[in-house]
């Protein structure tokens, strides 16, 4: 999957900018505050149908107007045409997004149709920060896989709000009865069986790559490892992925009906794969504890290559591969292991889109594959973009 060109209006701090992209490695490179990461967060909005950044759409607006637009052209592997996302976001009322000229219903109908892998310095938290984090990395990464996936995470969401609120009744004092409890149960425990039994499946591939990844990375002298953790694992549960098998919702059916007292002395639902987690450990200790930040930050970016090859043998092809402000944050040998990885000399069966404050962020002999591009002002304001930096580093 390769991104032509991406265009923006008044989106942050841009009023109106073009990008132009290649396959291999492309640099966005300029002062911070500039415009680096706008662009990039333009481009994942359109594989998550959100910022990265956490913010609300209204907030991508650049200040002082009234709407923002931006729009991607992207051909997937195997085909001979581009096809064209674009979100129209208005300061009131609702946003709307399109593909190819056709409107579509939601951010779900798109998510799927453009597929991208991003690592930004915020995503340490998936190792330091809590159970949510990590759950978190696993809709984002399976939902671009598996539309399937996403249609039970949005419906057990809905279900377990309404359990919540079921909860809050009883415990207030409002009779519910058996059946009614049964009635939630049972929608929550058929949707949380699919969803862990997606998560176990993904996590299992996870560990195996990121075991290979870390330690290329490393020099194999650490093995890290994960653990999926959930209320609604057992032996033997399927794998959705690449198989067509049911799982079993009992599991989790009968936790949730025999708990009932508890959870309403609690105000809340105890048990669920909205409780799920993943234990990332290094050398047998959790490397949330125990792990140096730059062994955190290996495990996350290993993590990100894991998710790019997974993409690649569930879904067909690559997605592309975003990494803002990484490089400067890894020594020469990790910089130089994930240029080899991603494969920067001519090979352009992977696409990845790098921001820097610095054109040299990659090394000379490596430079004459890859496509600058400067970012100023919120604009790109090269002459022409570009490959070939000479041989003295600076930019043609």
């Amino acid at each position: 999957m390769t991104v032509s060109k991406v265009t923006y209006q008044n989106w942050r701090n841009i009023e109106q900018c073009e990008v132009q992209l290649r396959p291999g490695i492309n640099v966005l490179w300029g002062n911070n505050a500039q415009g680096k990461s706008n662009i990039l967060e333009g481009i994942y909005y359109f594989a998550r149908g959100r910022s990265f950044r956490g913010a609300k759409d209204r907030e991508l607006i650049r200040f002082g107007e009234s709407f923002a637009n931006a729009a991607i052209d992207f051909r997937k592997d195997g085909y001979t045409g581009d096809t064209r996302l674009m979100a129209s976001i208005p300061l009131s009322g609702k946003k709307k997004l399109y593909r190819n000229g056709a409107a579509l219903s939601s951010a779900a109908e798109m998510m799927g149709s453009f597929r991208a892998v991003l690592f930004c310095p915020s995503n340490l938290t998936i190792v330091t920060g809590g159970p949510a984090e990590r759950r978190t990395f696993l809709d984002i990464a399976i939902s671009q896989l598996s539309g399937a996936y996403l249609t039970w995470l949005r419906r057990y969401t809905k279900i377990l709000t309404e359990r919540n609120a079921l909860i809050k009744r009883a415990k207030d004092g409002e009779r519910v009865t058996v059946e009614e409890w049964a009635v939630y149960a049972e929608g929550l425990s058929e949707c949380g069986a699919w969803i862990a039994a997606y998560r176990n499946e993904y996590v299992k591939m996870l560990s195996d790559a990121v075991g290979r990844y870390f330690q290329g990375m490393t020099g194999g002298r650490e093995v890290p490892a994960m653990e999926y953790t959930s209320h609604a694992l057992y032996d033997g549960i399927p794998m959705p992925l690449t198989s067509a098998d049911v799982p079993d919702r009992t599991i989790l059916c009968e936790k949730l009906m025999n708990n009932v007292e508890r959870e309403v002395a609690a105000g809340v639902t105890l048990w669920g794969i909205h409780k799920d987690d993943v234990v990332l450990s290094l050398n047998g200790r959790e490397a949330r504890l125990y792990g140096s930040q730059g062994q955190q930050r290996s495990i996350v970016l290993s993590m990100k290559l894991a998710e790019a090859e997974i993409a690649n043998r569930i879904g067909g092809e690559y997605p592309v591969i975003l990494l803002d402000d990484v490089f400067s944050e890894l020594d020469d040998s990790r910089r130089s292991y994930i240029l080899d990885t991603l494969g920067s000399e001519g090979d352009n069966t992977r696409q990845i889109i790098i921001t820097s404050c610095e054109p040299d962020v990659i090394p000379g002999h490596r430079a004459a594959y890859v496509c600058f591009n400067r970012v100023a002002e919120g604009g790109i304001h090269n002459e022409k973009s570009t490959f070939a930096p000479s041989d003295s580093g600076e930019v043609m």
